[in-house]
């Protein structure tokens, strides 16, 4: 088998019984019965490890018939690219062809069958996936963890949607070292996943959003107080509503009240002001650029970043860099 052993990687043999050995270390333990030409197996599999999640594509040339163990720490997203794949458990099953997206149910033991596959896939860790969940779900119950069905994408406006914004991480975010180095766009790309995928596809979380309680206009100062504090850390609104002292959705509405505005809102604007201050401070001459600064502060698109920029300031962020 032969590995390159960086943030991005490929696995790739032409033995079948390495192939699954490196299968399931990577996903679940599982059985295999293979059938087809060995002599002319092919498998390989990219990987970009992007923190909480990992994408890549996985080609299998033989025909499969297994069953795999629960995932359980990870979720696992998938879209087919060619081949087929069909997969079951006690309460659901899906039959795939080229384009179809899935989400797999962690918690079921799945009987699988595959023949000349080439899949596209996103591995998400899930307790990271279930702190991200319930914040944007408004969940404030302790340890309690999301679930998925075994099940195609709800609509195929949401499929086609997967499709593209996954198209996007695996092309420009996973492959850029400029956007990897920066944790705030890296943050905002994983909720991003999380909230593609709650949207995209069945699961178990609920949106618990309650009725609305007095909150005190000091939960305000001190979540806009440590906004400005923190505002170059991959914070998240669950973290400014601990450092509130209430609960993610509490501390929305508090803001909405007050401010008119979102937490989140209040901290891309913070990080707008602060991209403007490096942009000032920086010499063209030194290597800065706008895209460097701009993922400094979490913007990871250029482009987008230079419309909200010149909407917000009424010049372009090259114009401040020029001075």
């Amino acid at each position: 088998m032969q590995t390159v052993s960086t943030g991005q990687f490929q696995v790739a043999t032409t033995d079948p019984d390495e192939a699954h050995t490196w299968l399931s270390s990577a996903y679940a333990d599982h059985s295999a019965r293979l059938s087809g030409r060995s002599e002319a197996f092919r498998f390989s599999h990219s990987v970009a490890e992007c923190g909480s999640f990992k994408v890549g594509v996985c080609r299998h040339t033989m025909t499969l018939h297994g069953e795999w163990e629960p995932l359980d720490d990870q979720l696992l997203f998938s879209h087919l690219l060619s081949g087929r794949f069909v997969i079951g458990c006690s309460r659901s099953e899906v039959a795939a062809g080229p384009g179809d997206v899935f989400a797999y149910d962690p918690d079921a033991t799945m009987g699988v069958e595959w023949s000349d596959i080439r899949m596209a896939q996103v591995r998400i860790d899930r307790a990271a996936f279930d702190r991200t969940a319930a914040e944007l779900l408004g969940d404030d119950r302790p340890g309690v963890s999301t679930g998925f069905d075994l099940a195609r994408a709800v609509t195929e406006a949401k499929a086609a949607h997967w499709r593209r914004f996954m198209q996007y991480v695996t092309s420009d975010v996973a492959i850029s070292p400029v956007v990897q180095s920066s944790p705030l766009v890296m943050g905002q790309v994983f909720r991003t996943i999380v909230a593609t995928a709650l949207e995209t596809f069945p699961h178990t979380a609920i949106d618990r959003a309650g009725r609305a309680g007095p909150v005190s206009t000091g939960v305000v100062r001190r979540a806009l107080a440590f906004i400005d504090e923190h505002a170059g850390e991959d914070i998240d609104l669950t973290t400014i509503a601990e450092a509130a002292g209430v609960g993610p959705r509490a501390l929305q509405r508090a803001f909405r009240r007050s401010l008119d505005t979102t937490p989140l809102h209040q901290l891309r604007s913070v990080r707008l002001e602060r991209a403007r201050a490096d942009l000032r401070a920086a010499d063209p001459g030194d290597g800065t650029t706008v895209a460097t600064v701009a993922a400094r502060w979490g913007f990871g698109h250029p482009g987008r970043f230079a419309s909200e920029y010149r909407s917000r300031f009424g010049v372009s962020p090259s114009e401040t860099l020029r001075g």
